[in-house]
Formats: structure tokens, C-alpha cells, sequence
């Protein structure tokens, strides 16, 4: 039964937080000609009192003030200068590929895993780049895709293939993406 009673007094509380009071009586409004209250409203509880806090003087409004003044604006001249350099637009797919060539020649090293590890991630990289190309820079991303997936099989000894080879073609294809992107 107690279980019961501490649920119920759980939901009034929260009803009583969630729920907005009505105010019994309006609020003063300033200014009003009454002056301050002198004491609080009899019909509220004591506990739900606010802190008394000094009321607040306003000040009527000059003729001057309540008179409608337009606002005017004055269009700035341009300011003198260099104008910014316009990037040359590239085709798409250009800056992802890019990017996935960048991040394997940062990355690729020096030991056989850290190179295998590379050319998986620009292969993976490379075929997500290659569904947004276009033309030139399509047919540049899924040679450089072949490129990768061959680099990794010569790596993890699946491929029996040069990898000196490989690696000079997959340089001149990222050379090759370059000039594409390039020529826009």
C-alpha cells in the first residue's frame, strides 16, 4: 500500500510542475496610479510567495521619442581591393580521388604491411571515388582502383607479380589523374 501512495504522490508532483498555475488575480500593472503594494496578496500562500524585490520605476516617453522616425540606410560603396582568386573548378569525383592518392603515399611506409594496408584503404577509397567521376577522371579512378587491388594482392602474396612494376604504373596512373583533374 505504501508502494501505492509514493507513486501517486509522484504523479501530483510532477502534475503540479508540468501544469501552469492560473493566477488568482491579475498582476499590477505599473504605473497604474495605485503606487506599490504595501504588503502581499492575502490569498496566497505564504510558501508560494516570490522574494519581494523593489519595484521597478518606468518612465514616460517624451513626444520626441514616440515619433516616428524612418531609418535610412546608405548603400556602402565596394570596398577597394583585390578581388579573390576564383578556384578553377574541377571535374567531379577530382577532389575525392585526390585525396585517396594523397593519403596512400602518406601512408603506405616502408615495411610490406604497411603498404598492403595502404593500397587496401586507396583501393576501397578509389571505387567509392569512381562512382562520382565523370569522364576522364572516371576512367582515370577505376585504372588507379585496378592499380590498388593489385598492389594489394602482389602484398599479401596471392599475385605472383612485380611489384616494382605495379607500383610505376599505379604512379604514372595518379600522375595521369593529376593532369585530368588539372585541365578541368
Amino acid at each position: 500500500m505504501g508502494a501505492i501512495a509514493g507513486v501517486v504522490a509522484t504523479v501530483l508532483t510532477l502534475l503540479t510542475y508540468v501544469l501552469p498555475r492560473e493566477p488568482s488575480a491579475p498582476p499590477p500593472v505599473p504605473g497604474a496610479g495605485a503606487g506599490p503594494s504595501a504588503g502581499p496578496d492575502p490569498t496566497t500562500p505564504a510558501q508560494a510567495r516570490p522574494d519581494r524585490t523593489p519595484p521597478v520605476q518606468t518612465m514616460t516617453p517624451t513626444a520626441d521619442a514616440t515619433k516616428d522616425h524612418p531609418v535610412t540606410r546608405t548603400p556602402r560603396p565596394p570596398a577597394p581591393g583585390p578581388l579573390p582568386s576564383l578556384v578553377p573548378l574541377q571535374p567531379a569525383g577530382c577532389e575525392e580521388a585526390l585525396a585517396v592518392v594523397d593519403r596512400f603515399y602518406r601512408t603506405a611506409g616502408s615495411t610490406r604491411q604497411s603498404r598492403q594496408a595502404a593500397a587496401t584503404t586507396a583501393y576501397q577509397g578509389m571505387m567509392g571515388a569512381s562512382l562520382q567521376a565523370e569522364s576522364g577522371v572516371h576512367q582515370a579512378t577505376v585504372a588507379l582502383s585496378q592499380d590498388f587491388s593489385e598492389l594489394r594482392f602482389i602484398l599479401s602474396g596471392m599475385v605472383a607479380s612485380d611489384y616494382e612494376v605495379v607500383q610505376a604504373r599505379t604512379d604514372r596512373d595518379a600522375q595521369h589523374l593529376r593532369d585530368v583533374c588539372d585541365a578541368g
